[in-house]
């Protein structure tokens, strides 16, 4: 009976763990981006001075209490503030402000009746504004369709107005005016601080396409999958960072693994990429019949023996294949490249590696414009890429390419010498380098900042962009 409880209870816990790991499941995400205290340094000098011009550009209606009507209130001797933004744990943002004192200035007129005369009199007031302290609480969270929002979570305010007058009509409701500009002044303190903070942070630094149009008719997904993960001295977005077609869904069968927590010292953001970012990509263009190179000899008019059955000397394809010298003794040969299987990329020792096979097909233009098929090899292609940053994104591009012959049909390969087929290939690769383009990776910025004085490296098999953040000039 103990035994039968016990295996009981196993399998609720065992139930209830199912339950929870299924619910608490996020979608993968390849791609991190973080930023640090740097980065909250350049939004607080920003929201300073906005804040600074949205204080002196204060406009207040005017109000009535009783028999006195406060009107034409202007705000004088606003001084720059001093605020702290941080980091709060889990949460968002954390703004501390204090605004140096100011002065108000307002007209201020009321009826009095004297020897049963009423009569409408008018002063000026000149009002006092102590010290002025803020804190603005911002939970930062991920929006249904994947987007980045800033909340107010809190707000806290200390404002006082001092207002006196040696008037004995306005004695009485002096304090009801001086309460009435407190409030408004407390309100648009707290309305200019969160519009600041939220346009300076979300809207200019998060501001970020969802989905970004690629070559093709390729999409890059930036969506996140989950909400910000904050800690004290960082906040981090995870990102989809897929391509993919327009109605593709991320079917890919790549294994996922966890991102590491790379922490870029002295930079205002960096970039963790998954080397699956580069996967998607060459999975998308390979099951798309993108991955597809023509070799004709439009890319060898200086160089046309390289596509010739035969040749007196130097290198061509009867040179390693006699066979086809002999069966077409003038003829002129395409070369078609096509991947068998989407390539795959690799990060490791400050490189990126990219590795395929690759189709070759040998084909004879006949005098009638057609073709035929003449050799077929397949092919392992090693590549080593280079990459930098440019603007806002990462430009790839190929800087060394090894062909080797993987397998050759038994018909064909009894006239064929393999390593001439190789040399062959080593010389078509080099003279086909400026025909492959190079790559442009978009990098996760909103239109109205840039990237700069960037480093670019591989670490724990992911590759880690760092930089710092800069206005774009008007």
């Amino acid at each position: 009976m103990a035994r039968s409880k016990y295996l009981i209870s196993t399998l609720l816990a065992t139930t209830v763990f199912f339950i929870l790991h299924i619910s608490i499941c996020q979608e993968n995400h390849y791609m991190q981006v973080q930023i640090g205290k740097p980065t909250l340094d350049y939004v607080n000098g920003l929201s300073m001075n906005k804040l600074y011009e949205e204080v002196k550009s204060y406009t207040f209606e005017p109000y009535s209490k009783h028999f006195a009507t406060l009107y034409n209130v202007k705000i004088h001797n606003v001084s720059m503030p001093s605020a702290k933004l941080k980091f709060l744990h889990s949460i968002g943002l954390r703004w501390d402000i204090n605004m140096p004192p100011c002065k108000l200035s307002a007209d201020v007129k009321y009826n009095a009746t004297i020897s049963n005369l009423t009569k409408e009199y008018m002063v000026s007031l000149t009002m006092d504004i102590s010290p002025m302290g803020m804190r603005v609480i911002l939970k930062a969270t991920k929006t249904s369709n994947g987007g980045f929002i800033m909340e107010t979570a809190e707000f806290r305010s200390m404002v006082y107005v001092k207002a006196s007058s040696s008037n004995v009509f306005l004695k009485r409701t002096l304090p009801f005016l001086r309460l009435k500009l407190n409030n408004d002044v407390e309100n648009k303190l707290r309305d200019s601080a969160v519009k600041v903070i939220n346009n300076i942070f979300a809207s200019r630094l998060y501001n970020f396409p969802l989905i970004r149009r690629l070559k093709y008719g390729y999409v890059f997904d930036y969506r996140l999958v989950s909400d910000p993960v904050i800690t004290a001295t960082s906040m981090r977005t995870n990102h989809k960072a897929a391509v993919l077609t327009e109605n593709q869904t991320s079917n890919f069968t790549f294994v996922p693994y966890a991102l590491p927590n790379l922490y870029a010292e002295g930079y205002m953001i960096w970039y963790t990429i998954s080397n699956i970012v580069f996967n998607t990509w060459l999975y998308t263009a390979h099951y798309d019949g993108k991955l597809q190179m023509n070799v004709t000899n439009e890319n060898f008019k200086k160089q046309r023996n390289l596509l010739r059955t035969h040749c007196a000397r130097g290198i061509c394809i009867g040179a390693f294949y006699p066979k086809v010298s002999k069966d077409y003794p003038n003829g002129t040969v395409e070369i078609i490249f096509s991947t068998i299987s989407a390539p795959t990329v690799k990060f490791a020792h400050n490189k990126i590696y990219l590795d395929a096979d690759v189709l070759s097909k040998f084909n004879v233009l006949t005098s009638d414009g057609n073709s035929l098929n003449v050799l077929s090899a397949n092919l392992g292609l090693n590549s080593e890429l280079e990459a930098k940053v440019t603007g806002s994104n990462i430009l790839v591009s190929v800087t060394t390419a090894t062909f080797k012959v993987k397998t050759v049909p038994r018909t064909q390969l009894a006239d064929l010498n393999i390593r001439l087929l190789e040399k062959y290939l080593g010389i078509v690769e080099k003279k086909l380098k400026r025909y492959v383009p190079d790559v442009t990776f978009p990098l996760m910025l909103p239109s109205n900042l840039m990237i700069k004085e960037t480093t670019i490296g591989t670490m724990w098999g992911s590759l880690l962009v760092s930089g710092n953040l800069t206005t774009i000039p008007c």
